[in-house]
């Protein structure tokens, strides 16, 4: 492509419905890394602060997409002369970023820019163009699909729930929700323009951070009880990978329940759902007023000029888009819930349930459970739904946690089935509390888990114990001993729920043999993996305070893990240490265990030799 300038290039690439276009991308090969540009609409010189599109922004927040209409935050001829057209010179706030090869930003460059040539593509026109080495657009759609795998992996790395399965189509959104995705959308293009969004919002705010200039961040924190994002990650893959259909929707539902809402804010509090430390909405001032308000104060600071916005300004219309975006959320809930209970009055009566679509049967089944009355036939398709693994949380929990005698049968074979299947104990858990507090759980407050090494066994054995505290009431199971902490807490959710449901408890403990008073054998088998031995020495109690610590360096397809185990040797006190390195958590324990078993042996050698010398 001869004569052209990079920096004033990019490709648009939206929905084929899409009218108000905000930003265009681009990429370059630079040596061994990358230069990449990402242009975003100049709204603000459009929309002067404080005029009448400005005020009616603000009063609507966002664009409203509707099946039947499209609703604007701001008016169609601001639209068109603030979108990005291919065709036209298009004025622009850009974002430069110069990138290794392994998705480390090396600089960051943010300003006013131009667009002075553009191309418009779907997502799936770009897939197809970054598979297609005859596609004239091929060879930077391809470098750019490479760029959002790199920069995916980096993120996925640090712990980032991101999870895209382009064939079902789910993934997950900011919020750390699954999403279905439009089919439109399931393609890598669509990689592509979330992965360079991510980027540019990430940059920016960063920008801000080091410049310690107030935009508008965005914030989200997980709910205590979600667990570790990569973690929630891991098993999506695995269930997705497995087609599960069943844990998949309760794992969807529970992730669902757990997530928080993100919220704006003049201060940082970092994005958990990214896995990023300061994260904003720049990348879209034509649909959201947030990204309006930040380019105002980003191109005021680009040209060495002071905010047009003091920080109590900018708080208090982070509060306002706040309390518009959650009155939203509240009065579309409410919608849906006088929708669904007007369809559920008409459905209640019908003598065949086998009939309903899913939403329609669950909200009877709900109306049922609720009310104690069964109408006939329901308990018949809801044994059916289960043993055919239709069954989603809600109504899982529902049936199992309050179904009369109607559902006594059914309540049996779901409490065998979380014998099978005690991970999904928790989200039992979960449900339970939230249908006692209305509304959001607290691991400080409402749920509370002890989880310790249980001492006085010849093998390494947890205890776990777990509490719901509701209603001046603590309810809490029996202490579970397994060999790892995870089987442990799943052993006490299991015992918890079944008290909560007034079943029968499946939970159990791990079989270990106690350690004996008298002479015991103090070395383990050299057959033994090094990391059990470890273990196995911390449970008989020559070995105190055992501590595993892990870093990770290197870039993202390169990762290096480093483990640092460390104890103190009981008799004697000596402080014993390790470490070991590898390309997995594992290796990297399995290394440093090999040096540590080899110090604890050696103390242990010393003792004995030093106790017959001394006898």
């Amino acid at each position: 492509m001869a004569d052209y300038n990079p920096a004033e290039t990019g490709i648009m690439i939206d929905a084929a419905t899409t009218v108000d276009r905000d930003d265009a991308i681009w990429i370059e090969p630079d040596g061994d890394g990358f230069d990449v540009w990402i242009h975003i609409s100049r709204v603000a010189d459009h929309v002067p602060t404080g005029g009448r599109a400005d005020t009616e922004a603000r009063q609507r927040v966002h664009t409203r997409y509707r099946t039947e209409r499209t609703k604007h935050m701001l008016p169609a001829p601001v639209v068109a002369a603030a979108g990005l057209e291919p065709g036209r010179d298009n004025d622009t706030f850009a974002v430069r970023l110069r990138l290794d090869a392994a998705g480390h930003v090396l600089a960051a460059d943010l300003g006013p820019g131009r667009l002075t040539r553009s191309w418009v593509l779907t997502h799936d026109a770009a897939a197809r163009a970054a598979a297609d080495p005859a596609h004239p657009l091929h060879a930077t759609l391809a470098l750019a699909l490479r760029f959002a795998q790199t920069m995916l992996a980096a993120r996925r790395n640090a712990g980032a729930l991101a999870f895209y399965d382009l064939l079902s189509g789910f993934a997950t959104n900011e919020e750390g929700q699954l999403v279905r995705l439009d089919s439109a959308e399931r393609n890598s293009g669509y990689i592509i323009v979330q992965e360079f969004m991510i980027a540019a919002n990430a940059q920016i705010a960063a920008w801000a951070v080091r410049e310690d200039v107030p935009i508008l961040f965005r914030n989200h924190r997980l709910a205590t009880v979600a667990g570790d994002p990569a973690e929630l990650r891991a098993e999506l893959e695995t269930i997705a990978a497995a087609g599960d259909s069943a844990a998949f929707e309760m794992l969807r539902t529970r992730m669902r329940m757990v997530a928080r809402a993100a919220t704006y804010g003049p201060t940082v509090h970092g994005h958990h759902g990214l896995q990023l430390p300061a994260y904003t909405h720049a990348t879209s001032p034509i649909r959201r007023y947030p990204d309006l308000l930040t380019q105002r104060i980003l191109l005021a600071g680009a040209l060495g000029q002071p905010s047009p916005y003091p920080v109590d300004e900018l708080k208090a219309a982070a509060d306002h888009v706040n309390e518009v975006v959650e009155a939203e959320r509240r009065a579309k809930t409410e919608y849906f819930k006088q929708r669904a209970a007007e369809e559920t009055a008409r459905h209640i009566d019908t003598a065949d349930f086998a009939r309903l679509p899913y939403k329609q049967f669950s909200r009877v089944l709900q109306f049922a459970v609720d009310q104690g009355e069964v109408p006939d036939g329901l308990v018949r398709d809801a044994e059916r739904r289960f043993g055919a693994g239709e069954l989603q949380l809600r109504e899982f929990a529902s049936v199992y946690l309050y179904g009369r005698e109607a559902f006594a049968p059914l309540r049996e074979r779901m409490n065998d089935h979380l014998a099978r299947e005690p991970q999904q104990a928790q989200s039992i858990v979960n449900v339970y509390l939230q249908d006692r507090l209305g509304g959001p759980i607290s691991n400080d407050t409402d749920v509370l888990w002890t989880v310790e090494a249980a001492p006085g066994f010849e093998t390494p054995l947890f205890s776990a114990q777990v509490a719901v505290l509701y209603d001046g009431k603590r309810v809490e199971s029996p202490k579970r001993l397994q060999r790892n902490k995870k089987d442990a807490r799943n052993q006490a959710a299991l015992a918890l729920v079944a008290t909560l449901a007034g079943l029968p408890d499946r939970s159990g403990d791990a079989t270990a043999k106690a350690r004996g008073d008298g002479p015991r054998k103090l070395l383990v088998d050299a057959a033994v993996n090094p990391a059990e031995a470890v273990q196995i020495y911390a449970a008989r109690g020559a070995l105190e305070h055992l501590t595993w610590d892990f870093r990770v360096d290197g870039p993202s397809h390169e990762r290096i893990f480093t483990c640092r185990a460390e104890g103190r040797m009981r008799d004697g006190g000596e402080h014993v240490a390790a470490e070991g390195a590898g390309p997995t958590k594992q290796t990297a324990k399995t290394a440093a265990s090999l040096e540590l078993r080899v110090h604890i042996e050696t103390a242990l050698a010393l003792g004995e030799t030093g106790s017959r010398a001394g006898a």
